[in-house]
Parts: structure tokens; C-alpha cells; sequence
């Protein structure tokens, strides 16, 4: 499974910077971004589990109630002080032990105007419209019966896949009219427009992601937990699947436990 960047995200643009850390992960006298300011961990704390507020009881209950001492998204106080303002009143967050925070070193940078770390938010604006109006112009050159990865006509020899429904991407070509090459060129484009179609409409399920468990075999077949699972063909590579195996001929206990490699060790 491939890792995404959401180029329009936010994220601190300062020399050296290269560090996230976890709630749990802090330390006092690190400086943390919290709403684009830079701000010193003065501690971080346990909140004992009587004083967990309702949302989070519920989260822990859907969990299966595990240990609260070790359990990742259990309540921790973050206590900060903006750093440039070491007389102001600490300010109290809270946040689960397992969130990510921006961490800066000693030496860094704000906006001149806005006293932000930058991008600001007028320089982050500005990068963000002029990403959506370039997107905006890629789009409406997508003609009819052309792949909406890769703007090239598809032909009739080539595979490919299209989305019933309305076309979210250019909803005046018509429903059922986004469609995509099946090639490597085009899967992250087609995989990334099955999680927007699933989200568009309650209840609808991706058709690239299995929630069934998937076997490599050594012989190169595969195998999938669930029957009406979509990864067949030519679309084999392209489906998702919660759970993936492969088996590899590297011991004896391997080569036991598949058919394929007992096959291959005979």
C-alpha cells in the first residue's frame, strides 16, 4: 500500500525541520507548533481514566476496553507556553497520546507581517488556490472516453475501468463516464478517485479494497478470504487488501504450512 501527501497540507518550512513526535513522545523544553505559533512543552501529563471525558470512554469502550495505561489514543494534557511570551499564562490542550505534533529546532523562522511559522496563511492560501486552479485547468482539458488519470484516449484494445454513477471529476461529461487505463501509470490516480467515489454516497464501499486477507503463493497465484473479492484479472494488483500474506520458501515451518511451497520443497 502506498503513503499519500496531501500537497495541501500544512507543514512548518524551516531549516532542518524533519521532526514529528507523538502526545506521549514529548518532552518539556521542546518547541511545538500549535496554530502556526511556536510554543514550549512546560509538561505532559496523565489524565486518570474517572476524569476521561464521554468521547473519549466511548472510542475506548468501541476498542475493546484495553489496558488504559498503554491504550494509544487514551487523554494526555499537554500543558505549552507560547515561546516568545514566557510571562503568559501556560495554556492547557488535550490530545491522545498517539497524536503527531510538529516539533522545531531552537533556531527557527516566522513571518515577518503574520509572526507565523511560516508558510503563513496567506502564503499557504495562495499556494493552495493556485494548486486548485491548475488542477481546475488539467480537468476541464479531460475530453470524452479519455482516462481521467493520464488525459490520454483509451482505445478499444486497452483495459480499462469506469465508475458508475456521476462523474466526480467533471460532472458535465455525464454519469458513468470516469473512466481510468488499468496500467501502474494510472493506479494512483483511479485508486485515489475509488476513495472519493465510496465517500461520495453513504454506505458505499471502495471497489479497489478487500476487506478479506490475500495469499501470494510461491507459485505466483493468488488467493483471497473473500469471494466477491474484485482482485482477478487484470485488476488483481490494483485491489487493496486489509490483510496481505506472502509466502516465502525461507524455512522449513514456511514450506509446512503452504501447499505451494511443500510443492516447491518436494
Amino acid at each position: 500500500m502506498s503513503i499519500r501527501i496531501d500537497p495541501d497540507e500544512w507543514r512548518p518550512a524551516q531549516s532542518g525541520f524533519r521532526l514529528r513526535d507523538s502526545t506521549g513522545r514529548l518532552k518539556s523544553g521542546q518547541i511545538v507548533v500549535w496554530e502556526r505559533q511556536p510554543y514550549r512543552v512546560i509538561e505532559v501529563r496523565e489524565r486518570d481514566q474517572p476524569d476521561w471525558p464521554e468521547s473519549y470512554r466511548d472510542r475506548w469502550a468501541k476498542h475493546g476496553m484495553p489496558d488504559p495505561a498503554t491504550w494509544d489514543y487514551r487523554p494526555r494534557v499537554v500543558v505549552l507556553r507560547h515561546d516568545d511570551q514566557p510571562q503568559a499564562k501556560p495554556l492547557h490542550l488535550q490530545a491522545p497520546d498517539s497524536t503527531y505534533w510538529h516539533v522545531l529546532p531552537e533556531h527557527y523562522w516566522v513571518c515577518r507581517r503574520c509572526h507565523e511559522i511560516p508558510p503563513c496563511r496567506h502564503v499557504h492560501n495562495e499556494a493552495v488556490m493556485e494548486r486548485a486552479t491548475e488542477r481546475l485547468e488539467k480537468e476541464m482539458a479531460i475530453l470524452p472516453g479519455s482516462c481521467h488519470g493520464c488525459r490520454e484516449p483509451i482505445t478499444k484494445r486497452q483495459k480499462s475501468f469506469t465508475f458508475p454513477g456521476a462523474n466526480l471529476i467533471r460532472p458535465d461529461l455525464g454519469d458513468h463516464s470516469a473512466i481510468f487505463h488499468t496500467r501502474n501509470d494510472c493506479a494512483s490516480a483511479m485508486t485515489s478517485y475509488d476513495e472519493r467515489w465510496a465517500a461520495a454516497e453513504e454506505g458505499r464501499r471502495r471497489f479497489f479494497f478487500c476487506e478479506g486477507t490475500m495469499t501470494a503463493h510461491h507459485d505466483g497465484t493468488n488467493e483471497c478470504t473473500n469471494p466477491e473479492c474484485l482482485a482477478k484479472g487484470n485488476l488483481s494488483s490494483w485491489v487493496e487488501h486489509k490483510i496481505w500474506i506472502q509466502h516465502h520458501p525461507r524455512s522449513s515451518r514456511e514450506v509446512q504450512g503452504c501447499w505451494c511451497l511443500v510443492a516447491a520443497a518436494a
